[in-house]
């Protein structure tokens, strides 16, 4: 008798192209969402960069009016903090920056020149929100947040409270700032960013 094999059919089996088209898109839905998450990663890293430098600012120029008390407690004249109107940093005018256009250390020098110690802290509060703390050649400076600007005012004089405000352009839309930090309020309309901090100047000495 004559007996014919039996062959076992064999269990494997190829991809239908349908099914690497539905992986492709299932990836291709992945990477998408991977690119979105880095980018929103990387704008709230600039954005902490940015509150971080703006309270750098903000303190510096508190310390520089702490060291300054006569001025700070008697403001008159040119030895007064008290700049209410008075935006620094990004569109403002500063005389040391125009007469040394290619100098950041012709800058700085001119700062520390004025003819008060008041004056020399702005004029170099000016500085530092321009970002002369970094540059790119030429007196270029690209070391401040993205449209910084700075304001120092007397918040009430009877009691002598001072406050400082900074102010950016930030990346993604957010709330409102408070009604009452109008600094920079007519340049950046739009993704404002601020920090602000008041302080009282304490009259131990009844001067």
């Amino acid at each position: 008798m004559h007996m014919t094999p039996f062959h076992q059919a064999s269990a494997q089996r190829g991809y239908s192209l349908l099914e690497v088209l539905i992986t492709m898109f299932i990836i291709a839905i992945g990477l998408l969402g991977l690119a979105g998450l880095q980018a929103r990663a990387l704008n709230a890293e600039i954005e902490a960069a940015s509150r971080g430098q703006a309270m750098l600012l903000v303190n510096d120029l508190a310390d520089r009016m702490m060291a300054n008390l006569s001025a700070v407690k008697n403001p008159s004249g040119a030895s007064t903090y008290d700049m209410t109107g008075t935006t620094y940093g990004t569109g403002y005018t500063n005389t040391c920056v125009s007469s040394n256009s290619t100098s950041l250390s012709g800058q700085a020098s001119c700062c520390a020149n004025k003819s008060t110690t008041a004056e020399a802290d702005l004029c170099e509060w000016d500085l530092a929100l321009k970002g002369i703390g970094e540059s790119s050649g030429s007196a270029n400076k690209i070391g401040a947040m993205a449209q910084a600007r700075g304001c120092v005012f007397l918040k009430d004089s009877t009691n002598r409270i001072y406050e400082i405000d900074v102010v950016w352009q930030g990346r993604d839309s957010t709330g409102a700032l408070p009604s009452d930090l109008t600094c920079g309020s007519t340049a950046i309309t739009a993704q404002r960013r601020g920090v602000s901090r008041r302080f009282r100047v304490a009259d131990l000495d009844g001067t």
